[in-house]
C-alpha cells in the first residue's frame, strides 16, 4: 500500500461528527439502534423519579391478583413487588456493569494483543498460548466457576466477564497489529527513531478502532445476556437488588399462571441487546461507505 493510501485511511473519510451526521443520515438501523439505547440510559438515569414505586416494596394490595392492573402496570412477582419499578431500578446495574467490564476487558485484550501482534517472538507466542487456554473453556463455565467460588457480587461478575472476554478481544487485536504493522508509515515510524509505546499506541491502534468500535457493540449484547443468564442462575447480583435475569428466575414457579412476570424483564434484556446489535450494523454499514 502507498503512502498517500496510508494517509488517506489515517485520516478517515472526516471528523467523527460529519462521519456520525453520515451514519444517522443514512442508515436508519443506526437510528433505532441509537434510540432504544439512549431510552434505557434515560430509564437508569431517572430511575428515583419514574419509577411508580420503591423497587424492593411489598404491596398487599396485589396479594390476591399478580396480574397487570391500575395500580401495577406490568403485574406484581411472586413477593408482590411491582415488576415496572424493578424492570425501571434493574436498567440501572446492566448499563453499568456491562460497560465497565468490557472497558476493563479491552484494556487488558487490547495491551496484550498488541504486544503479541507487534512484538512477534516469544511474545506472541506465549501470549497467544494463554489465549487458546482460555478461550477452550466454555464462558458459562468460566462464569460459574469464578462466580461460585468468590461469591454473587457486582465486582465478581465484573472479573468474570473481563477473564472470560479479553482473550478474544486479544486475538482480534493481534491479528489487526499484524497487518497494520507492515505498512509504509509504520516503516516510517520506525526509521524516525519512535519508541515501540509510541508505535503501538499512535500509529496501529488508531487504525484499528473502526473494527474495535463494531466489535465492543455485539460484545455488549452477548455481555447483557451474559449478565441476565448469571442472574436467572443465582449468580447475578445479590437479592433483594433488582435483577432482569433475577426476576425471571423469580417468575419460574408462577410461570404458568403469570407469564407476565417473566415477559416483561425478558423484553427488557431483548430490547437493550438488539439495540446495541443494531448499532454494531449501523457502524458496519458506515465503514462499507453505505
Amino acid at each position: 500500500m502507498s503512502a498517500t493510501m496510508d494517509n488517506e485511511i489515517r485520516a478517515g473519510s472526516g471528523s467523527p461528527a460529519s462521519r456520525w451526521g453520515r451514519a444517522l443520515a443514512h442508515s436508519p438501523i443506526l437510528c433505532v439502534g441509537l434510540a432504544i439505547l439512549f431510552f434505557w440510559i434515560a430509564v437508569a438515569v431517572l430511575a428515583p423519579w419514574i419509577a411508580p414505586y420503591a423497587p424492593n416494596a411489598q404491596h398487599m394490595t396485589a396479594v390476591s391478583d399478580l396480574g397487570p392492573s391500575a395500580h401495577h402496570w406490568f403485574g406484581a412477582d411472586s413477593l408482590h413487588r411491582d415488576i415496572l419499578s424493578r424492570i425501571i431500578w434493574g436498567a440501572r446495574p446492566v448499563l453499568l456493569i456491562a460497560p465497565v467490564s468490557l472497558i476493563c476487558a479491552y484494556v487488558v485484550g487490547i495491551s496484550a494483543g498488541l504486544a503479541a501482534g507487534y512484538k512477534g517472538g516469544w511474545v506472541d507466542e506465549v501470549v497467544s498460548r494463554v489465549i487458546d487456554v482460555l478461550l477452550s473453556f466454555p464462558k458459562i463455565v468460566l462464569y460459574v466457576v469464578l462466580i461460585a467460588s468468590l461469591g454473587p457480587s457486582a465486582l465478581n461478575i465484573v472479573l468474570a466477564i473481563v477473564l472470560s472476554s479479553s482473550p478474544g478481544i486479544a486475538r482480534l487485536v493481534r491479528g489487526l497489529a499484524l497487518d497494520i504493522k507492515t505498512r509504509d508509515f509504520v516503516a516510517a515510524a520506525r526509521t524516525r527513531g519512535e519508541t515501540s509505546l509510541y508505535i503501538v499506541f499512535v500509529e496501529i491502534l488508531p487504525l484499528a478502532r473502526g473494527p474495535l468500535i463494531v466489535d465492543f457493540c455485539v460484545r455488549m449484547g452477548y455481555t447483557i445476556i451474559a449478565i441476565g443468564v448469571l442472574g436467572f442462575l443465582g449468580l447475578g447480583l445479590p437479592p433483594p437488588d433488582p435483577d432482569w435475569g433475577g426476576m425471571v428466575r423469580d417468575a419460574t414457579p408462577i410461570l404458568n399462571v403469570y407469564p407476565h412476570a417473566a415477559l416483561f424483564p425478558s423484553l427488557a434484556i431483548v430490547t437493550l441487546v438488539s439495540a446495541f446489535n443494531l448499532i454494531a450494523d449501523g457502524l458496519q454499514e458506515l465503514d462499507h461507505g453505505r
